[in-house]
């Protein structure tokens, strides 16, 4: 069960490593004109569409039977963890900007710890206390370099931010409750669900004219494929190995130190000592936990 579960982390390691590619995504599909709930849209789509072939060549039509329960969990997944988190991401960052957004957001692995105590009775020692702490702390000077001039806690924005990141805790819990439906089905399901409400929000047929280019298309199902069905099938994978639940947000964090290497590296965004602080201080949050559990075992 040990050596069961250290895989299952490290499928939420690389899953974290490959949502960390995202921005380089964004800004490529941005440069074509695409809007933010735009490219959520064709994510969501494109994923939908890719699993598809997969999932016949597993198992056939039966991969897509699932039961009422399974797919009342699979739109919850869809419409609230995927959909409604992405809208209120985005407006979060339209209210107050990307860098206060994006500190909301990572305070997720709070809710996350929360509620893994209320549902799933995990245990809260010292350990889980202080890698939360370091993690928070750690990404939010991933996020900002050190620079807090332009973080703003004031009004909607707030709310909206603290909101999208509940929302996307909750793909964590549901997901745990979802583990033991096919990894391949749920995924599936999910992100039908989730690109029908984009496509409601989103209106991409407004914008289809003027993104049919072989260029935007390839980005596009390249963004499904890497981002949300290579990510979320490792990810769920992972969540079905019996993890301990509150412990996963916090080793998925490490998409900041990608998205940070990758706006460095490729996209030349500025770089500092307090990033590079808020890099070692998320690992280190990742090994406190870990730390932690193999003390507790």
């Amino acid at each position: 069960m040990k050596n069961h579960s250290n895989k299952g982390y490290i499928y939420v390691f690389v899953s974290g490593c490959l949502w960390g590619t995202m921005g380089l995504f964004i800004n490529l599909l941005g440069s074509y004109g695409a809007s933010g709930a735009t490219i959520v849209f064709f994510r969501m789509a494109s994923a939908a569409l890719w699993i598809i072939p997969v999932m016949l060549f597993l198992g056939g039509t039966k991969l897509f039977r699932i039961d009422g329960k399974g797919l009342l969990l699979c739109a919850v997944l869809g419409v609230v963890c995927q959909a409604m988190f992405n809208y209120a991401y985005t407006e979060a960052i339209g209210s107050i900007g990307a860098a206060t957004a994006a500190v909301l957001l990572y305070t997720s692995p709070i809710f996350v710890c929360i509620m893994s105590r209320i549902i799933f009775k995990e245990k809260i020692g010292a350990n889980k206390i202080a890698g939360l702490a370091v993690n928070i702390a750690g990404c939010a000077l991933t996020v900002t370099g050190g620079n807090f001039d332009t973080v703003d806690f004031l009004g909607y924005g707030v709310l909206i931010g603290i909101a999208a990141g509940f929302l996307y805790s909750l793909m964590t819990i549901f997901g745990t409750i979802a583990k033991d439906y096919d990894t391949t089905t749920v995924t599936f399901y999910s992100f039908l669900f989730a690109s029908l409400t984009m496509a409601v929000i989103a209106k991409p047929w407004l914008e289809i004219g003027d993104l049919c280019s072989a260029g935007f298309m390839a980005g596009a199902f390249a963004y499904g494929l890497i981002t949300a069905v290579v990510a979320y099938f490792i990810y769920m994978k992972g969540l079905s190995m019996n993890l301990e639940t509150s412990k996963v947000p916090v080793i998925a964090s490490v998409e900041t130190v990608v998205a940070a290497i990758i706006g460095f590296v490729i996209l030349q965004e500025d770089f500092s000592l307090w990033k590079l602080a808020g890099i070692v201080l998320v690992l280190a949050s990742i090994a406190i936990m870990n730390l932690g559990g193999q003390r507790q075992k």
